[in-house]
């Protein structure tokens, strides 16, 4: 018989008839082990490199968003708004200053009886 009028199972038949690749699971498990270890050293840099850049590109444009969205409320807000803002943020620390650091007691509030 040639090769085209081959049937699938008798090339099949003729595959099998090979000795077997290895001669214990053990052995297969062991190659196995080793193929897989020796893969993921060739792939680990390249991984690396593609989740480090990935990093990088995520926190510039979560940076670059945030920069912008600052720099374009400075820019559309009325500058009497802003003054206000400023004022706000001023007070709003001196009140918490004073709740932190609260002034020392009059020495007649700490004389009076409960």
């Amino acid at each position: 018989m040639n090769a085209e009028n081959e049937s699938p199972l008798e090339g099949a038949a003729a595959a099998g008839a090979e000795e077997p690749r290895y001669q214990s699971f053990s052995q297969a498990i062991d190659t196995a082990r080793q193929d897989a270890e020796s893969k993921a050293r060739e792939a680990a840099p390249q991984l690396k490199d593609a989740l480090s850049g990935a990093a990088h590109d995520f926190t510039y444009g979560v940076a670059f968003g945030a920069c912008f969205a600052v720099a374009f409320a400075r820019e559309i807000l009325p500058t009497g708004l802003k003054d206000a803002l400023r004022k706000g943020a001023h007070d709003g620390r001196k009140a918490v200053a004073k709740l932190v650091d609260p002034a020392p007691e009059s020495p007649a509030a700490a004389e009076v009886p409960a």
